[in-house]
């Protein structure tokens, strides 16, 4: 069988290359010296010498519209929704109620200790939403994808303070200080306590400078961690994060957890289940096979998403085309991304396994029929139609016109926490390979009106 390589090899090489870049000053050539020894400062302050984050800020913060900015703050309302009709389709599953094709495309994937049947043995610990996310998703709005929960919240709190000590905090809102007290704050109202305990699982986080500053400043405001605090064992642990969902049932001590699960609805941050953490997810409100368990909210959530089935697609209209026709007919009206949807950690994170489609491009006729090999050995893939507004983003920032933008909104426990963007080259927009990160500062206030002098 032909396994489709993670990236082309020029574009790993680059990958490799960012992660060795020279210090920040070299790679933002628009900071000043005390702005670049800012970061030196704060840093060391909270994470010890020689403590860095990997991208710069760009020269300001960008300045959403009110309408981008109303959206960004409803995916605490409407990725939850979203999230309950996943939940049917889990449902749906155990019971029997959808063909069996369904549970093998989200759960295929999994270690056979960890497969549905681990699911269905769960019982209702197996029946909760990621209680925190970051989404991925286009200015224009739409979602490429829901990480739960997502790197990128140190960060977001870092670029908040920056802007706010030189640009000054005014009107734009670019308070980091805010939000992670607004994140402390659902803490405590949602586990009654001043003093909340949470267990953090780091190890596979992409970001682990952001992650560690972001917990040490919640720290400061009085939450404890576990590994971190003395005092506290694992019956003290309120509230478990982890970025691998494998990680959840590998760590000391998940036994006890698990036990727990189901009479502690928020006790995970991330959810037990399985499918939360795969791509198959976006393409489920779409599916002949499980349309009927979401609504038409939902689908607008996102671009059109496809599972690529063994003898073929289903295409926007619900037609079901071939193999051949969607190579030859249905990529020649537009671009897809073909996006690894599996158990493998590397391949479904960091963009590794995201590739562009194109029928002018050379080399998707090769990477397809790679996929569909994999299909038929019992490997889920998918297809998105590409989202054609990345570049219109510009005037808040012409120092990267022309390059490619990516939203992202933080949401944990009821409570939205930010947005940011990454900017990066190409179609697939990942920190591994981009050039700049910025805040979303909350809208101007709306000019009052002229007074009449009449």
């Amino acid at each position: 069988m032909t396994t489709i390589e993670p990236m082309p090899a020029a574009t790993v090489a680059a990958a490799s290359a960012a992660t060795s870049r020279p210090p920040l000053c070299a790679t933002a050539p628009w900071l000043t010296r005390e702005e670049r020894d800012w970061f030196t400062a704060h840093l060391r302050e909270w994470l010890g010498a020689g403590a860095s984050i990997p991208l710069p800020p760009t020269p300001r913060p960008f300045q959403p519209s009110p309408e981008r900015a109303a959206l960004s703050r409803d995916r605490r309302r409407s990725v939850p929704d979203f999230f309950r009709g996943c939940l049917r389709v889990y449902r749906a599953v155990l019971d029997g109620e959808v063909p069996p094709a369904v549970g093998k495309a989200i759960y295929g994937g999994c270690p056979p200790h960890l497969d549905l049947g681990f699911h269905r043995r769960m019982g209702t610990a197996a029946l909760t939403v990621p209680q925190s996310f970051r989404t991925d998703e286009s200015m224009s709005g739409k979602l490429f994808e829901i990480q739960v929960p997502g790197s990128g919240w140190g960060e977001y709190l870092l670029l908040s303070d920056f802007y706010a000590a030189f640009r000054g905090r005014g009107p734009l809102g670019t308070d980091g200080a805010g939000t992670v007290a607004a994140y402390v704050d659902a803490l405590r109202r949602t586990f009654r306590t001043t003093d909340p305990c949470l267990l953090h699982l780091l190890d596979t986080s992409t970001a682990q400078t952001g992650m560690r500053y972001f917990i040490q400043r919640a720290r400061g405001l009085g939450v404890r961690y576990f590994g971190w605090d003395s005092g506290i064992g694992p019956a003290d642990i309120q509230h478990v994060k982890s970025h691998s969902w494998q990680a959840l049932f590998a760590a000391q001590h998940h036994d006890q957890l698990l036990a727990r699960a189901a009479r502690e609805p928020a006790l995970y941050d991330t959810s037990t289940n399985w499918m939360f953490f795969t791509k198959v997810v976006t393409a489920l409100p779409f599916w002949r096979l499980t349309a009927d368990f979401f609504t038409d909210q939902d689908r607008s959530l996102f671009p059109y998403t496809a599972i690529v089935e063994p003898d073929g697609v289903q295409t926007a209209d619900g037609e079901f085309v071939s193999r051949k026709e969607f190579t030859e007919q249905v990529l020649g009206g537009r671009r897809y991304f073909l996006k690894y949807a599996g158990g493998d950690l590397y391949r479904g994170s960091t963009g590794y396994g995201v590739h562009v489609l194109d029928a002018a491009a050379d080399g998707t006729r090769a990477v397809l029929d790679a996929a569909w090999e994999e299909v038929a050995a019992g490997t889920t893939w998918i297809v998105q139609e590409a989202v054609e507004d990345d570049r219109t983003w510009g005037e808040g920032a012409p120092e990267f016109a022309g390059l490619t933008p990516k939203l992202s909104v933080m949401c944990s426990l009821g409570e939205y926490l930010g947005s940011m963007i990454l900017v990066g080259e190409g179609s697939v927009v990942h920190a591994r390979s981009s050039r700049a990160l910025t805040v979303c500062a909350e809208p101007l206030p709306a000019s009052p009106p002229d007074e009449d002098r009449s």
